[in-house]
């Protein structure tokens, strides 16, 4: 099982300090904490660290928006800001404080003065118009949370003048999307000039591995990033 997580740890540790990666992994059913637990005694193997979720780190102003588990980049990113001396906000919103994590964590942050909670059962439910307020030059938002939460800012993003190129989002599952009309195309390999034809119900995976390719897969919808490639040329819908 291949599994793509999110770490919340900065990586300003000095050169001669390993620097460690710290997830969040929920207990709740059937999950990855089931392969790394003594109880079921299945060993994980981490591969190297990738970025999918960059921080442009040259902005004057970083609004960081994270809804329950999709606090956890948002962590990683202010304690980046933090060390760079930039000034960023934290909001973290979730529908009851007791099932909200990081929580005693969040206080501790030498940049805790920076982090507003935002909790529905406490009459606390975050006003996005309040927090974002105008949009200035210079200013960027990023967003990761549940789908409902990441469509309803990004909206009012969008309306108070935020950019498309300001406004950062890191889906949990595919947003819904118009109907697309599927087409054959070829692919081209670049290295051994090999090309195969795709037809429009398999995925350009799907052709590589049935050719002799392993090519490594979890959600096939083009989100966690565990198959991207580079693009040489080509037009992607």
């Amino acid at each position: 099982m291949i599994k793509f997580c999110t770490s919340s740890s900065g990586a300003e540790a000095p050169e001669d300090i390993p620097i460690i990666f710290e997830l969040a992994i929920s207990k709740k059913g059937i999950s990855f904490s089931e392969c790394i637990s003594n109880e079921f005694l299945h060993p994980a193997f981490f591969a190297t660290s990738t970025n999918h979720f960059e921080l442009d780190e040259s902005k004057s102003k970083t609004f960081l928006m994270g809804g329950g588990i999709g606090i956890t980049p948002m962590i990683a990113f202010a304690h980046r800001l933090y060390h760079l001396g930039k000034d960023f906000e934290v909001h973290y919103s979730a529908s009851k404080m007791t099932s909200a994590g990081y929580l005693e964590d969040l206080k501790a942050v030498p940049w805790s003065d920076k982090v507003v909670f935002h909790f529905t059962d406490q009459g606390k439910r975050a006003d996005f118009h309040l927090i974002l307020g105008k949009y200035n030059k210079g200013c960027q938002l990023y967003i990761c949370g549940p789908e409902s939460y990441m469509n309803s800012l990004n909206e009012v993003a969008g309306k108070i003048g935020y950019p498309e190129e300001a406004r950062h989002l890191e889906y949990f599952s595919v947003p819904e999307e118009p109907d697309y009309v599927n087409y054959d195309f070829r692919l081209k390999l670049s290295r051994s000039k090999k090309e195969f034809m795709v037809p429009i119900d398999k995925t350009a995976t799907d052709i590589l591995n049935e050719n002799g390719y392993q090519i490594d897969v979890k959600c096939s919808d083009g989100i966690c990033g565990v198959c991207k490639c580079g693009l040489i040329s080509g037009e992607v819908e």
